[in-house]
């Protein structure tokens, strides 16, 4: 089989992974290009049997190869956290909401005073906003696609991250934070009255080295995220990370589900997730 390894734009890392890949594929009988700085519109899948992108790979592409391409798709935080409710996998609590009215009752409905606004198509948490009942404007909130959550667990700030592909869980780690109720400044509101989280101001909160913390998931969580990556690739998806926080009860769920773009700060300092990376890809291959 002859496998095409696709990414729009790339850093290093990212294409050492795929050339990985590639080596592993073609010392085991097949052949597989590394493919970067096309849109994936632009892809034309004559003569593959596979294909795998770190990117968003539209229907058009899709339909050339049904069934063997592997990618990112364009989806909200619902789409995200409704993918996973059908998998069978944990979620925090969250809601999409259609007026101010139902945002309000949450707080009732929900026992808290304050709420979680997550806006999708945002990253680096300038999408994450807290709201309080004197608080809730619209704003650039779309309701028709960004998602209201409650706080997890307000003494754990931490987020426990994993990358899947193709029922394997090829990273775990940890990125230590403190929890919400220390990242939020008092007085900083926007023009719209968020309360915006105070992430990567303080020059400790940034995600490096420091916070960084491989971390091995109980036997039971490993199961069920097997499954999960399993599941993803099932319907499609191709390397994704999932993030997870841990409730007061020590039980994890997941709160967001990174689909497309998804790179690692690991690669270059882990050499073992090539390895894993190459494995799974090369088992996927001999599926098809």
């Amino acid at each position: 089989m002859k496998a095409l390894l696709h990414t729009w734009n790339a850093g290093e890392s990212l294409l050492s992974r795929y050339e990985a890949v590639a080596a592993h594929l073609r010392a085991n009988g097949h052949e597989a290009d590394v493919v970067w700085g096309v849109a994936p519109t632009e892809l034309q899948l004559a003569g593959y049997g596979m294909v795998l992108s770190h990117f968003e790979l539209p229907a058009s592409v899709r339909q050339q190869l049904p069934g063997k391409v592997f990618g990112g798709r364009r989806w909200t935080r619902a789409e995200q956290l409704l993918a996973l409710d059908q998998a069978g996998f944990p979620t925090m609590q969250w809601q999409t909401v259609n007026s101010k009215a139902s945002a309000l009752a949450l707080f009732d409905s929900w026992g808290v005073d304050k709420l979680i606004v997550k806006r999708s198509f945002t990253a680096g948490g300038a999408g994450f906003h807290v709201v309080t009942p004197g608080q809730v404007r619209y704003g650039d909130w779309d309701l028709s696609r960004d998602i209201i959550c409650r706080e997890v667990n307000p003494n754990d700030g931490n987020t426990y991250k994993v990358e899947l592909f193709n029922g394997r869980i090829l990273i775990s780690y940890v990125l230590k934070k403190r929890p919400l109720g220390e990242r939020l400044l008092a007085g900083d509101l926007d023009a719209d009255g968020f309360r915006r989280l105070a992430v990567y101001r303080d020059p400790m909160e940034r995600p490096d080295e420091r916070h960084r913390e491989l971390f091995e998931f109980p036997d039971a969580d490993k199961v069920a995220l097997r499954q999960l990556s399993r599941r993803m690739t099932d319907i499609g998806l191709g390397y994704v990370c999932v993030d997870l926080m841990r409730k007061p009860d020590a039980s994890f769920v997941a709160i967001e589900l990174n689909l497309s773009g998804v790179t690692t700060w690991w690669t270059e300092r882990a050499a073992f997730l090539r390895t894993r990376f190459a494995d799974a890809v090369f088992a996927l291959v001999q599926t098809l």
